[in-house]
């Protein structure tokens, strides 16, 4: 027996309805259907779904999605191979124990193996070692976070990698290797790297900086079946002792993080993105963190940074702090004789979250004005609307608002408990405006979820379908998703794989919401989302040949693009008949 065919018994075994009952009071939503409150972000109106017919869990309000073995590894903050194994254990079903969690371990090796690369490239090659001095860092926390350095030969760690029997295609997957026309090539190259590692301590992924003026100043390898960017900080495995004492300072950039540390403050971790995240701020409450002093950038992005980390779900469990720097960044004050009194002092005067919200809001403001005091008021009043009985936060910033907007405390009672009664509390942002990027990632997505939703035995025929009437782009989701089917036709295989994506929110809302057993309008609904999709393609193409006649093209090349132009916009009419000859098939909208 196969992984494969362990993973069918254990879920012919297990029942979802069952495993999720564990974790969420769930009530009957229609036949085979269950609802209660999520158990992965905080509401009050159910919006979590269990299909116990199609092994499926959905939630609206978040986008988790998934099967059995997704919802154990979200639940318990496991990876597949440990989810496997426990099911697997429950259920009564011996696992093949040397294939179940090689994936994993081959990943891991690969990523070692890259480390060990860089490190031998950095020390034979001053220039890395230069920059690194020039910014400020010694020999040992260089050594001690493991930084190394990427040369600029477009295939080094290829070769490398081959000398120690890995495959090229492992290395992509690994996210350290690229294919590039056919070629594979180093995806880092002429950077400083930083080994991203998990809370284990592994390296699971990798940061670089360049050297030179190609290229973005800072990039991430890929996310991967062990590297999502949201549930990971920098330097956490080294800052876990320290972040266990209860307070954590939390930065922006690699190097602030190394800084700090360097400096004293071993508790600093730094984000991957533009602000901290639920997954990471779960991190700092498992370590055991009460207090998060943000020490973001000094500018615009880093205060929108900075209110953005404290509208977290879990924002309530810490004591925030706003750290004004005293430089640009944390990483300048390395170069300074009184780098660390500084940072001392500013943690120091650190702003409590009450007080930087007030600033936030009144920033440019003159509160002797109604209308700006009217202005300050709207801004804050969605973290005073709080559902809870007693939000220490929102109590402070009615105090606050009471004192500096001269307000009376029954005003301000009164005029939230209308805003309660009217049912207003703070709207949701708008959604982002459907640009063509997104629009043609939809209906891709949307083709997906058909297939997905086929008769098995109809499966690998549908997927040659849809490949030879859309062709793909390279670099596509759907033809991601293609060649994967391809390769491993299991659909449970490809579920789980799409869940880990970012995309795979809409596809698990789709599949929920799809009819159940064999749909007899299957092939006219596919259809019709193909018609879509080549035309959304073909939008993309003629956006592309505008951009190139815009740049005032020699006459031969102005001959040829607008030919090109014509050519497409003729095809984008024939597919846009195609498919308004008639509407949508019933329930069904893309």
């Amino acid at each position: 027996m196969d992984a494969g065919q362990a993973v069918e018994l254990i879920k012919s075994r297990l029942s979802l309805r069952e495993v999720v009952s564990r974790y969420v009071a769930l009530k009957p939503a229609g036949r085979g259907r269950w609802k209660g409150l999520c158990p992965f972000h905080q509401e009050k109106t159910p919006s979590f779904y269990v299909d116990e017919e199609k092994g499926l869990f959905y939630c609206f309000g978040c986008k988790a999605g998934g099967d059995l073995f997704a919802f154990v590894q979200r639940a318990e903050g496991l990876d597949f191979p440990e989810a496997l194994e426990r099911l697997a254990e429950e259920a009564g079903v011996e696992l093949p124990r040397r294939k179940a969690p090689e994936r994993r371990r081959e990943l891991l090796e690969v990523l070692a193996l890259a480390q060990t690369y860089f490190l031998e490239h950095l020390h034979a090659h001053p220039e890395a070692l230069a920059y690194l001095r020039k910014r400020g860092l010694t020999e040992e926390s260089v050594a001690r976070f493991g930084l190394g350095y990427a040369p600029p030969k477009g295939d080094g760690l290829v070769a490398f990698l081959a000398r120690h029997g890995v495959a090229p295609e492992e290395g992509v997957r690994a996210g350290v290797l690229a294919e590039r026309q056919g070629r594979f090539v180093d995806r880092l190259r002429h950077r400083i790297t930083f080994p991203i590692k998990d809370a284990f301590g592994r390296v699971v992924a990798f940061t670089g900086r360049a050297l030179g003026e190609d290229g973005p100043k800072y990039l991430n390898t890929p996310e991967t079946p062990l590297f999502r960017k949201q549930e990971v900080l920098f330097a956490y495995p080294e800052a876990r002792p320290a972040l266990r004492e209860g307070r954590a300072i939390v930065v922006e950039g690699l190097f602030d993080a190394i800084a700090l540390h360097q400096l004293g403050f071993p508790e600093t971790v730094a984000v991957l993105g533009s602000g901290l995240s639920e997954g990471q701020a779960l991190l700092l409450k498992k370590a055991g963190v009460l207090e998060v002093y943000l020490a973001f950038d000094a500018d615009e992005a880093g205060q929108k940074a900075t209110l953005q980390s404290l509208n977290l779900e879990l924002a309530p469990r810490f004591l925030f702090y706003a750290v004004r720097l005293p430089a640009k960044d944390p990483g300048e004050l390395l170069l300074h004789p009184e780098g660390r009194a500084l940072f001392q002092k500013a943690l120091e005067e650190a702003l409590p979250e009450v007080a930087f919200r007030f600033e936030e809001a009144s920033r440019g403001l003159d509160l002797s004005r109604p209308e700006h005091k009217r202005k300050v008021l709207e801004a804050l009043t969605p973290r005073m609307l709080t559902p809870e009985p007693f939000d220490p936060v929102a109590e402070r910033l009615k105090a606050l608002v009471v004192e500096r907007l001269g307000l009376s405390p029954k005003s301000l009672e009164d005029y939230l408990a209308s805003l309660r009664t009217r049912g207003r509390p703070a709207p949701p942002p708008p959604p982002p405006p459907l640009t063509p990027g997104n629009k043609t990632l939809l209906l891709e997505l949307d083709a997906i979820a058909l297939l997905l939703s086929a008769p098995e035995e109809r499966f690998l025929e549908l997927v040659d379908y849809v490949e030879t009437q859309v062709w793909p782009p390279e670099g596509s989701f759907l033809g991601e998703f293609l060649a994967l089917a391809r390769k491993e036709p299991r659909r449970d295989h490809l579920r789980r794989t799409l869940s880990q994506r970012e995309e795979g929110g809409r596809l698990f809302e789709r599949l929920l919401l799809a009819p159940r057993g064999e749909d007899p309008r299957l092939q006219e609904k596919l259809d019709h989302t193909l018609a879509r999709l080549r035309e959304a393609y073909l939008q993309e193409r003629l956006a592309k040949v505008k951009a190139a006649l815009a740049q005032n093209p020699d006459p031969p090349t102005l001959e040829r693009l607008l030919k090109e132009y014509q050519e497409i916009r003729v095809a984008i009419e024939a597919e846009r008949r195609l498919y308004k000859r008639r509407p949508p098939p019933s329930g069904w909208s893309t």
